[in-house]
């Protein structure tokens, strides 16, 4: 995205993701039909993890959240915003008490706040993700997030198939290391558990259907970083430097050599982000995922702006 200085002139949007791992927004005026980036945020709360064993998000989490939309609506009043787009992801789809938060985070932020389903999410991040496919290729889009993953294949601006799975990096986590222990037993299960959910999906997104591939979550993009920090090479992710990672991630679980990047992540979302990227390239047999640095709010924005470029004068 470009990030020169915008035309005063030129009409600015913003979009915010209320999304499970993090809440993500970006402000952006359109000059000559490219985005000038002029604001963003990315707070790290996490909302899948304060969903309950019933499926009901906790008070604590609601009050953060909100905290976190009001902070966002600040950022907002800050700019003269032609459009605003907020959604929420997988989480607020899923959780029991999503009818009591949504209304609230709404009058907070002053603005329409609307649950994506799994497929818009797709085809919204494909859209994201258009301008870096070469022209004309067949691109399929990958996103991994702590809720759900999402997968769509577009050509240009035209997203022609997309989907999701309710397989997300938080509830894996739960799942395969929620006693703690990380173990090659357990990593291979969590790989072959993934798998299981993707298979279907396989046919309408194997080789024959795409040119290249991109990765365009927060989530993929660590996992990137984590792999060259931990000795593979400098390209894009193929699954030699996720097997890789995927040995240190175990060395690091047994006490062994520390993971190097690691910083305030936990080892047990690691290994459960990577176990579904690692069955997402077997199932769907990806030999190399292309980082893509667009994603979700940059394909709101792109359909704000188109939208708003139809209306009649």
């Amino acid at each position: 995205m470009n990030e020169h200085f915008p035309d005063p002139s030129a009409p600015t949007y913003a979009a915010l993701v209320l999304g499970s791992d993090s809440f993500r927004l970006l402000v952006a005026s359109y000059r000559d039909g490219v985005p000038v980036m002029l604001d963003g945020e990315h707070v790290p709360l996490r909302l899948a993890a304060g969903l309950d064993a019933s499926g009901c998000l906790s008070q604590d989490a609601m009050r953060d959240a909100l905290a976190c939309v009001a902070r966002l609506r600040e950022r907002l009043r800050a700019h003269p915003l032609a459009a605003v787009r907020a959604v929420a992801t997988s989480t607020l789809r899923m959780a029991r008490n999503a009818h009591l938060f949504l209304p609230a985070a709404q009058q907070t932020l002053g603005h329409e706040l609307r649950v994506l389903s799994g497929e818009e999410e797709a085809m919204l991040t494909c859209l994201g993700v258009a301008g870096t496919a070469p022209a004309g290729a067949r691109a399929l889009v990958l996103s991994i997030g702590g809720g759900s993953t999402q997968f769509a294949l577009g050509q240009g601006t035209c997203v022609k198939r997309a989907g999701s799975v309710a397989l997300g990096t938080v509830r894996q986590a739960l799942s395969f290391f929620g006693n703690g222990r990380i173990d090659a037993v357990s990593f291979a299960a969590a790989i072959a558990s993934a798998r299981v959910r993707m298979a279907d999906h396989a046919a309408d997104y194997g080789p024959g259907t795409r040119d290249c591939v991109y990765g365009a979550s927060g989530t993929i993009h660590t996992l990137a970083r984590l792999a060259r920090d931990n000795g593979a090479g400098p390209g894009g992710i193929d699954r030699a430097g996720l097997e890789l990672l995927g040995t240190r991630v175990l060395e690091h679980a047994r006490g062994g050599r520390p993971l190097a990047g690691l910083g305030r992540l936990l080892v047990r979302d690691v290994a459960a982000a990577l176990a579904i990227l690692i069955a997402l390239m077997e199932e769907l047999e990806i030999g190399t995922l292309l980082k893509a640095d667009a994603g979700l709010r940059h394909g709101l924005l792109h359909d704000l702006h188109h939208r708003r470029q139809a209306l009649p004068a």
